[in-house]
């Protein structure tokens, strides 16, 4: 192999693990990203469980006695 074919060959085999090494840093990322959302979107489900309880408890002791 002429040195030339050896330092392209090099070249794309660092081009390849740095873009690995890229791909995989930024699927974790993605995922973590996907865990925090999960994590956001369950206390966004408890806090509107939480506002219809209050609505409900409000509106009863809102309603004129003898309704």
């Amino acid at each position: 192999m002429l040195k030339s074919e050896v330092s392209h060959a090099a070249r794309r085999n660092r081009t390849s693990a740095t873009r690995a090494t890229l791909e995989n840093a930024l699927e974790g990322h993605i995922e973590e990203i996907c865990r925090d959302m999960a994590v956001q979107l369950k206390r966004m489900r408890q806090l509107q469980e939480q506002a219809d309880e209050l609505r409900t408890v409000f509106r009863r002791w809102a309603r004129p006695s003898g309704s």
